[in-house]
């Protein structure tokens, strides 16, 4: 299972002998591998950064991986390199030796093409650090070319980290710099990869930090707001409300609810937030769900409504009246969509509430983000008909179930990126000297796919996503629109 290039067929064909036989369905497909709360991070960002991630059980990196060889793959971290002399040596940080990072051995190779990954190997974010490392290593088996170098740096989940990691990277002679995983740590590692004409291929959803050499991998909200607000669109629906926490990652839906609005010409009835530390079970919710229905106003009209007939003796008008006094309110809300950017527990605390207070969700539409690809949702019935943006589900599943049989957990949301990404790397790889890796590349239009789905890196740096269009079933996770297989088919 690795990446490749969606117009490349005459590559495709070079390389298709290589490839285990295991591995010939996942080519076919053409499959890469690859926000509900996880470890506190240094910042607000990194909280945005880890929105998507599901944090996997702490394991022990020599147990899970390959044993340890001889092979020049093997903790590279501490290499000799062969410019002892180099600038960038003076901000090396002295750590320990990067552990479990043996990758596959394919024999001695002529000449050798490194490419770095910086990821927090160490430190509060090493689970989900550990699970990109041994996603990549998947990635550099199926590869399997002798000549690709997989060099792992640990940042320590910190800016300083990432800046001596990509020290470390540049000094050992790595052609392209994948990760780090936290935007903040962005900007250090561009700092040194950018005179050096190395890019850098960002785990991090923070579309601020693309640009000058840095391409942004992460699975952008920006995307799956525009993506499910224009199916909605089709759908019929004109009026939007947006109930989102307040949080640099609820700033980033309200931002691209409105910028997909003004593209499609749709009204933005409303926006509320709720604040993110508010404890379960709060009143503060009930008051917040009240006010987003428009309960109050609603309980006013239903006592006019009712004033009007109760006076009245006809037969239909009291069987009028007996209905109208078994309701809590009288009318609709001036919104037929309601985008809910949450996620777990939090959201299944909310749905139920915002139902009680006569935001009924058979007649107003709830809309999610990728947060809601989580088959538990399925036992919440106020979610149930639910409609969010994600990645293909089958491509997902297959990624989860190949880690999990490979090292015996399931894996970290985000692990499949670092397959992709690795995949990228090994494609790009096979390009002359002179060209690979560069922006031409990257950014090559017709785009690659693979676990995430389809994908191609546009002059902004941000990922460009085919995304399908989920709904919550009341068992499973349904498809309502499949992911589209290539970019022609997202030109209108």
């Amino acid at each position: 299972m690795f990446l490749i290039k969606i117009a490349s067929q005459s590559r495709i064909a070079a390389i298709w002998n290589s490839i285990p036989s295991f591995c010939v369905i996942a080519l076919l497909s053409v499959v890469i591998a690859a926000c509900q709360q996880t470890p506190t991070a240094d910042s607000e960002q990194d909280k945005k950064d880890l929105a998507k991630a599901s944090t996997a059980t702490s394991q022990d990196l020599d147990k899970l991986l390959p044993p340890k060889s001889n092979s020049a793959f093997e903790d590279l971290a501490n290499t000799p390199t062969a410019a002892p002399f180099d600038p960038y040596s003076r901000l090396i940080e002295p750590a320990l030796p990067v552990i479990g990072t043996a990758a596959p051995s394919f024999g001695a190779a002529a000449s050798s093409v490194k490419v770095a990954i910086l990821l927090p190997l160490s430190g509060a974010h090493q689970n989900i650090g550990g699970d990109l490392l041994r996603a990549a290593n998947m990635a550099l088996f199926d590869l399997n070319n002798p000549q690709l170098q997989l060099l792992p740096f640990d940042t320590k989940g910190t800016a300083r980290g990432a800046e001596s990691a990509a020290a470390q990277a540049l000094v050992a002679g790595a052609e392209l710099i994948l990760g780090p995983l936290f935007s903040t740590s962005v900007g250090p590692v561009r700092s040194l990869a950018r005179p050096r004409n190395v890019n850098v291929v960002t785990f991090s959803t923070d579309t601020t930090v693309a640009g000058d050499g840095v391409f942004v991998m992460g699975l952008t909200v920006g995307q799956q707001i525009q993506r499910i607000m224009e199916f909605s669109y089709r759908q019929g629906l004109l009026n939007f409300a947006v109930l989102a926490p307040d949080s640099p990652y609820g700033d980033a839906v309200i931002n691209n609810v409105f910028t997909s609005g003004d593209t499609l010409g749709l009204n933005i009835d409303r926006v509320m937030r709720y604040p993110v530390n508010v404890e379960q079970g709060a009143q503060d919710l009930h008051e917040i769900a009240k006010v987003m229905g428009d309960y109050a106003l609603r309980q006013k009209q239903l006592e006019e409504e009712i004033k009007l007939y109760e006076n009245e003796t006809d037969k239909e008008s009291e069987e009028y009246v007996e209905k109208l006094e078994k309701m809590d309110t009288f009318g609709d809300v001036s919104f037929d969509a309601l985008i809910i950017p949450e996620g777990g527990a939090r959201l299944k605390e909310l749905a139920p509430l915002l139902s009680y207070y006569d935001i009924d969700p058979e007649v107003v539409q709830f809309i999610g983000t990728g947060l809601w690809a989580d088959q538990s949702l399925a036992s919440e019935p106020a979610l149930v008909g639910g409609w969010f943006s994600a990645p293909s589900p089958e491509k997902a599943k297959a990624f989860q179930a190949r880690f999990e049989q490979i090292y015996q957990y399931p894996p970290s949301r985000i692990a499949s990126l670092a397959y992709d990404a690795t995949a990228l790397a090994g494609l790009l790889a096979l390009d002359p000297p002179e060209a690979r890796f560069d922006r031409v590349s990257i950014e090559n239009a017709n785009g690659f796919t693979g676990y995430d789905g389809i994908f191609r890196f546009p002059e902004n740096g941000i990922a460009e996503r085919g995304l399908a269009v989920l709904e919550v079933g009341q068992r499973e996770l349904l498809i309502v629109e499949p992911a589209p297989d290539g970019f022609e088919q997202l030109v209108n």
